[in-house]
């Protein structure tokens, strides 16, 4: 199996070669974020897991964009962020389902009690990248709110 790294760099040279620019650009930016996290940890290379992290972060900051040009009637913005977030997706690790968050939720209570932070860590630890941040924070605010009704 190839790494993540190999993919990224033969993707990049068939995009060049097909001259398929927004896949370019898009896997230019890629590559520069992990060069970039790379040399915020005094690293040569990162491993396959502070990759995923990298592209867990940029896709973020897409979606993030997305919202803001939906709400500012940018559609040029839009079309072209939502692109780069297929493109993005194709390289991390399928998201998992709200049932599986659920259940590695209840595991991580089980094993750090009702912190809701310590619950997050676990989580996200346990999802190494198959997990959207804000769907897991809300998913245990919902199950820590019936436990966090205690009698006045």
């Amino acid at each position: 199996m190839t790494s993540l790294t190999e993919r990224l760099e033969s993707d990049y040279k068939n995009a060049l070669r097909a001259r398929d620019r927004l896949r370019v650009d898009a896997i230019r930016l890629i590559k520069a974020g992990i060069q970039r996290a790379a040399m915020d940890k005094r690293k040569d290379t990162l491993d396959e897991a502070e990759i995923v992290q990298v592209l867990a972060q940029q896709a973020k900051q897409r979606r993030e964009t997305l919202e803001s040009a939906k709400q500012n009637g940018r559609q040029d913005v839009v079309t072209q962020t939502e692109q780069e977030l297929q493109i993005l997706h194709a390289y991390l690790p399928q998201q998992l389902s709200a049932d599986a968050l659920r259940r590695l939720i209840d595991e991580a209570i089980a094993a750090v009690g009702q912190h809701q932070g310590q619950i997050m860590k676990h989580v996200m630890t346990q999802a190494a990248g198959a997990a959207d941040g804000k769907l897991v924070s809300q998913l245990v605010a919902e199950r820590l709110r019936p436990a966090q009704k205690p009698s006045a």
